[in-house]
């Protein structure tokens, strides 16, 4: 009996590329394209303003001029697609691949879907209106445009290759030589990388200056205080996870934020085994921060790619954490293990 060879990595990760180019650049292409001309058609045929928004009820109750649904369309049809896209791109191109990035390609297509057909849809239906304030209801377009973004969703899912098989725990460090009663302490800082902590800062100057406009312009209350109730939770999010105190010593491996909070600690008599691993953040868990891995019962504090001290725990679960002179942190990790072990 004969076993095939496993699939090529550099094949799979090219597959991977191909297929995500085509379901989050291209195919929303096709689809922005395609509801571009039958905008265009329908625009000699509509009145010179349309309904652009509806309420609870589905009545209409936000105009604009005609001419601005394809420019939406292409905006949010085909730049939201293109924005996601830009993410993951980099990390695909060097050859990761991960649930990750199927699950961005899946999303940047139905975006598009949900974009392309309710735009379409809700300008199409006021065709041939004289009062454009008895604009039909909207709930068919809603409904047809939801529907359309899950067929396309799950088509681009399954469209693309399955994600790479999960990573075992790395070999346990080789533990470092230490007296009996010789005490030791490991202790390094980290700090995201200036690009996602950049992107982190506007995205939450982005959110705090909409709520300042929502106030200002006499916005929805409601909307208002969302916007602000963002704006303090991002503001807390960026201030507690942008940098780490990373510390080993004889009570086992502890992580805290710059500000004290969050804290997260593994015990030494928890500790199975440590071991210097490599990370990419997206492939490995979806992105930058404290993160749950989408498979591998991992644990992360992933403030960059590259090297990272990973903890796996007596029930199997690992801690990992993005630090400088990791493989001297397992070391020692191993060493206090093996001593405590001796001691009982």
């Amino acid at each position: 009996m004969t076993t095939a060879p496993p699939a090529d990595p550099s094949n799979r990760s090219r597959l991977a590329l191909r297929r995500f180019i085509l379901v989050a650049v291209w195919l929303p292409v096709a689809l922005v394209a395609v509801a571009l001309v039958k905008q265009l058609i329908a625009l000699p045929q509509l009145p010179a303003t349309v309904a652009v928004h509806w309420n609870a009820a589905g009545e209409a109750d936000g105009f604009a001029p005609a001419w601005t649904q394809p420019v939406i369309t292409v905006l949010f049809g085909l730049g939201l697609p293109l924005l996601m896209a830009a993410t993951s791109l980099p990390g695909l191109r060097r050859g990761d691949t991960g649930p990750t990035y199927r699950l961005m390609g899946a999303a940047a297509a139905a975006v598009s879907a949900v974009v392309t057909v309710s735009l379409t849809w809700t300008l199409s239906m006021q065709v041939g209106l004289d009062v454009v304030s008895q604009a039909p209801t909207v709930w068919a377009a809603l409904i047809a445009s939801l529907i359309a973004g899950a067929v396309v969703g799950v088509g681009a899912w399954f469209l693309q290759p399955a994600a790479r098989p999960v990573a075992g725990s790395a070999p346990p460090a080789e533990p470092l030589t230490l007296a009996p009663h010789e005490r030791v302490l490991w202790m390094r800082s980290v700090s995201m990388t200036p690009g996602a902590a950049i992107a982190i800062i506007a995205a939450v100057v982005l959110v705090a200056v909409s709520a300042v406009l929502a106030w200002t312009t006499g916005a929805d209350t409601t909307l208002a205080w969302i916007l602000t109730g963002v704006t303090i939770l991002l503001l807390l999010l960026a201030a507690t996870t942008l940098a780490f105190h990373v510390r080993v010593d004889d009570t086992g491996l502890h992580v805290d934020s710059v500000l004290g909070i969050p804290r997260f600690t593994v015990p030494l008599a928890d500790v199975r085994s440590a071991a210097r691993v490599e990370v990419v953040p997206m492939g490995d868990f979806g992105g930058w921060g404290v993160r749950i891995a989408p498979q591998g019962r991992r644990f992360g504090i992933v403030l960059r790619a590259g090297e990272a001290l990973e903890v796996t725990r007596r029930n199997g679960r690992r801690v990992t954490v993005t630090v400088d002179d990791a493989a001297t942190a397992a070391a020692l990790l191993e060493a206090l293990v093996l001593r405590a072990a001796t001691r009982s």
